[in-house]
C-alpha cells in the first residue's frame, strides 16, 4: 500500500505544473482575440496601476493644502528660586495654559489648494495617457503577433505546394524531361522557406513575451492563437483627428492643466508680500491666588520681501512660461504625429486594397498559368519558381500591410485621446 500511496505521489507531482500553463492560457482564451487581451492589461498592467496610485496620492493633497495650519498647544511653570515650588504662595510662580493658531493671509490657502488640484487634474490627464499608451502598445504587438501567426500559415501552406512543385521537377528529371538543376532550385527555394519560418517563429516568440510583460504576465506564459486580422479603414478625416486631438489629446489637456496651476502659483507668490497672522490665548493658574488670562494677535512681517518673496514671483513667473511653451510644444509634437500616422495609415490602407484587389489575383492568375504551361513543357521551371516567389511575397506583404495599418490606427487612438472606432 505504501508503494502505491507513493506513485499516485509522484503522479500528482508531475501533473501539477503541466497544469500552471493551461490555467494561464484560459485567462485569454484561444484564440487571443483582441478585446480579452485589452480587458486584462487593463486590469493588471503594472504601469496603470503604478500610474493609478500617484494619481490617487495626488487627489488627497487639495485638502491638505487648503487646510489651516496646525495650532499650538503649549503648558508652562513658572516659579521663583530652585528650593521649592511657589505656586500659591507668591504672585510670581503661575502654571501657564496656552494656545495659538496662524492665519493665512486671506486668499492664500484658497490659492494653495488650486495649485495642489490642478496638479491633480495634470496628473489624471497623465494616468489616461498612461493607459492610452499601454493600450495601443498593446494593440500593436497584438497586431504583430497576429501578423506573424498568418505569415507562418502561409509559409507552411507554400511550402506544401512547392512539394508538389519540386515533385513534378524530379518526376520530369526521371523520365529525362526536365535537368537535375530544377531539382536542386527546388530544394535550394524550400531551405529559404525553412529559414524564413525559423526568423518568423523567433519573432513570434519575441512578440509574445512582449504581450506578456504588458499583461504583467511571466514571459513564458503561453498565449493561444490570434485572431487573423481583417481589413478596416479610416471612418474619421485628418482635420476630423486634428479637431479631436485639439480637443482630447491627455498630453495637451496635461500641458493645459500645468499651466493653470503655475497661474494660481504666480498669484500666490504676488500675494506672499501680504502678512501672515498668529491669534493667541493664554490662562495662567496660580492656586489660591486670583488667575490670570491673556489674548494677543502676532504679524509676520515679510522684511526680507526683497531678497525672499520677489525672488519667489520671479521664479514662479518663469515656471508659467515654461509650462506656456510646453503646451504649445505639445501641441505641435500631437498635431504632426496625427499627421503622421494619418498619412501612415492611408498609405497602408491603399495598398492593402491594390494587394487585395489587383496585385495578388493577378499573381495567383500568372502562378496558375505557369504551373499549367510548365506541366506541358512551355516554360521553364525557373519561370514556375519566379510566379511561385512573386505570388508568395505579394500575400505577405498584403498582411504586412494588414498589420501596419493596425498599428498605425493604434497609435493614432493614442495621439488623439479616444478610440477611432466605438
Amino acid at each position: 500500500m505504501r508503494r502505491v500511496f507513493d506513485v499516485l505521489a509522484v503522479l500528482i507531482l508531475l501533473s501539477a505544473p503541466a497544469a500552471c500553463p493551461a490555467a494561464e492560457s484560459d485567462e485569454l482564451g484561444d484564440p487571443v482575440k483582441l478585446a480579452a487581451v485589452v480587458a486584462y492589461g487593463r486590469a493588471h498592467n503594472a504601469e496603470i496601476h503604478a500610474a493609478e496610485a500617484k494619481w490617487r496620492a495626488a487627489q488627497a493633497r487639495p485638502s491638505q493644502a487648503g487646510a489651516l495650519p496646525d495650532p499650538m498647544v503649549e503648558v508652562g511653570y513658572h516659579n521663583e528660586g530652585f528650593d521649592r515650588l511657589d505656586l500659591g504662595e507668591t504672585d510670581f510662580a503661575w502654571l501657564r495654559f496656552g494656545a495659538s493658531q496662524e492665519l493665512p493671509f486671506p486668499g492664500k490657502l484658497a490659492l494653495k489648494r488650486d495649485i495642489a488640484g490642478h496638479a491633480a487634474e495634470q496628473t489624471a490627464e497623465e494616468l489616461r495617457q498612461v493607459e492610452l499608451d499601454v493600450i495601443s502598445r498593446l494593440k500593436m504587438a497584438y497586431a504583430e503577433y497576429a501578423h506573424l501567426d498568418v505569415q507562418l500559415d502561409i509559409l507552411r501552406r507554400n511550402k506544401s505546394l512547392l512539394d508538389k512543385f519540386a515533385r513534378t521537377a524530379e518526376a520530369k528529371y526521371a523520365v529525362g524531361e526536365g535537368i537535375q538543376q530544377d531539382v536542386l532550385k527546388a530544394q535550394v527555394e524550400e531551405s529559404l522557406l525553412i529559414e524564413r519560418e525559423t526568423t518568423l517563429d523567433q519573432q513570434r516568440q519575441s512578440r509574445t513575451a512582449e504581450l506578456n510583460a504588458l499583461l504583467s504576465r511571466p514571459a513564458t506564459a503561453p498565449l493561444g492563437s490570434a485572431e487573423h486580422p481583417v481589413e478596416r479603414a479610416l471612418t474619421r478625416t485628418l482635420e476630423e483627428l486634428l479637431a479631436v486631438a485639439a480637443a482630447h489629446s491627455p498630453e495637451v489637456k496635461a500641458a493645459e492643466r500645468r499651466i493653470a496651476g503655475d497661474e494660481s502659483a504666480v498669484a500666490l507668490a504676488r500675494r506672499e508680500y501680504l502678512p501672515d497672522f498668529v491669534v493667541r490665548a493664554d490662562y495662567m493658574h496660580k492656586a489660591d491666588l486670583l488667575p490670570e488670562w491673556e489674548v494677543g494677535v502676532g504679524i509676520k512681517v515679510p522684511l526680507y520681501f526683497a531678497t525672499k518673496q520677489r525672488a519667489g514671483v520671479q521664479e514662479a513667473a518663469a515656471a508659467l512660461a515654461e509650462a506656456r511653451s510646453l503646451r504649445e510644444n505639445a501641441d505641435r509634437n500631437v498635431q504632426s504625429r496625427v499627421r503622421d500616422l494619418y498619412a501612415r495609415a492611408q498609405a497602408s490602407e491603399r495598398l492593402i486594397t491594390l494587394y487585395h484587389s489587383t496585385v495578388i489575383p493577378q499573381a495567383r492568375l500568372a502562378l496558375e498559368s505557369a504551373d499549367a504551361a510548365y506541366q506541358v513543357n512551355k516554360v521553364d521551371f525557373l519561370t514556375l519558381l519566379n510566379a511561385f516567389a512573386a505570388t508568395l511575397e505579394y500575400d505577405m506583404r498584403y498582411h504586412e500591410e494588414l498589420a501596419n495599418f493596425q498599428k498605425a490606427a493604434a497609435e493614432l487612438e493614442s495621439a488623439v485621446g479616444e478610440p477611432l472606432e466605438e
